[in-house]
């Protein structure tokens, strides 16, 4: 009796007991269940039907309690915290409550799914006495009805207050029943009956035809395991599409990501490219240190006039033309690029200076020997450099495109080494 004014008391439907590091429950249901079964209220808590408590850690997903509770049949969870330490109680109830009605069904109304439950139903002359063991769940309620109409309606919670303040229950249904009685059309979307038992906090729907005649009674439990089953089962049965469809964005998006940093007529890497892994090189050296890299800045000799001689056409072959070298010649640790215009560019990654300048001089070896047209002729200048870890990605690419003016100003077709911050 203490435990059930203790409930009634704080307005909650359960406690929770501790015992022997074991966590149970008493609740609501358990003591309308040993009520009706004879049971007396001075009878010690042990010696009721109390029960183990799953427990699942304050931080688990409403999801996740939801289906444990589905599928363990339960009505009540504990929430313990990082240390295991019990730190509420959470219901079924408590859980319908927090599920957003508009991830639910819109389509499905009440009355595809009313057939399935049977009101408990009578007139009010009835005497309470006799009615009240239908009532054991937390949902569970009494109907009272006149020319199939609803008059009133006996909860669980009603008779629970009867139980804890030992309020004689003789008296008929009249007395006791609250009205009037919110009633759900037949024709109501599961979403619009869920959003009515929130606005009313109300744990059942009663189902009423267009005459207002009570055709069924659905628990909040019941409108929201039909609606959820039914979302899981279209979820699943278009798995395999939205599987496609999430390979064919992530595809879309890779595509998206590389021609941000491609250069379109070569497939070489662009500026954007270049400066992304200077960046990253610029960091290892300064984060971890080891081999520097170096950088190869070149640009085709007198390309206005072969446009001008020519044509554009054969401009952009000779330009794709040179990509290929650079592409046959790189490693996959390095980095090609076409600058802008004739303007091509080469990070070499853990490379000195002086193995950067022998790999410019072969690219311009095979620039310089490449049979394209008779009366084409083509040959690359190129400025070199080795990153020096003091210096900024501006300032080391600036000294590197230095020493490639200085090599056209020479005569072209050169390679010329700008040393002055080898380290």
């Amino acid at each position: 009796m203490v435990a059930a004014k203790l409930m009634s008391e704080q307005k909650v439907s359960s406690i929770a007991i501790e015992h022997g590091g074991k966590k149970h429950i008493f609740s609501m249901e358990d003591l309308l269940e040993f009520v009706h079964a004879g049971g007396d209220l001075n009878t010690p808590l042990h010696e009721t039907p109390i029960h183990m408590i799953d427990c699942l850690s304050e931080a688990e997903r409403v999801l996740v309690a939801f289906e444990l509770m589905e599928r363990a049949g339960r009505r009540h969870l504990g929430v313990t915290d990082q240390a295991g330490n019990l730190v509420g109680i959470v219901t079924y109830s408590d859980i319908l409550h927090s599920i957003d009605p508009s991830v639910l069904m819109e389509r499905k109304t009440v009355g595809d799914i009313v057939a399935r439950s049977a009101p408990v139903m009578f007139t009010a002359d009835w005497i309470l006495e006799d009615v009240a063991h239908h009532i054991k769940k937390q949902e569970d309620s009494i109907i009272v009805v006149e020319s199939g109409r609803a008059v009133g309606i006996i909860t669980a919670q009603d008779i629970f207050g009867l139980v804890t303040s030992g309020a004689a229950m003789d008296q008929s249904l009249a007395y006791y029943m609250t009205s009037p009685v919110i009633t759900t059309p037949v024709n109501f979307s599961i979403s619009n009956a869920l959003l009515q038992l929130r606005e009313f906090n109300i744990k059942r729907a009663i189902v009423v035809d267009e005459q207002d005649r009570v055709v069924g009674v659905l628990k909040q439990s019941e409108l929201v395991g039909f609606a959820y089953g039914s979302w899981v089962n279209l979820i699943k049965s278009h798995t395999a599409e939205l599987h496609e469809l999430v390979e064919i964005l992530e595809q879309r998006t890779r595509s998206l990501e590389k021609l941000t940093v491609t250069d379109v007529l070569t497939g070489l890497g662009n500026r954007r490219m270049l400066h992304l892994r200077m960046l990253e090189e610029i960091e290892r050296m300064r984060r971890y240190g080891g081999d520097a890299f170096s950088l190869v800045i070149l640009d085709i000799d007198r390309f206005k006039l072969i446009n001008d001689k020519h044509g554009h056409l054969i401009g952009d072959e000779i330009l794709k033309v040179i990509a290929g070298i650079m592409e046959s010649l790189v490693r996959k640790t390095d980095t090609a690029v076409r600058w802008g215009g004739e303007e091509f560019a080469v990070l070499l990654a853990n490379t000195k200076l002086v193995d950067a300048t022998l790999f410019a001089n072969r690219l311009r070896e095979m620039v310089e020997h490449l049979s394209y047209q008779d009366d084409v002729s083509v040959s690359i200048s190129a400025g070199v450099g080795e990153y020096s870890v003091n210096e900024d990605e501006s300032s080391f690419f600036q000294r590197v495109d230095r020493a490639l003016y200085r090599a056209k100003a020479q005569g072209r077709n050169l390679v010329e080494v700008d040393a002055g911050m080898e380290s």
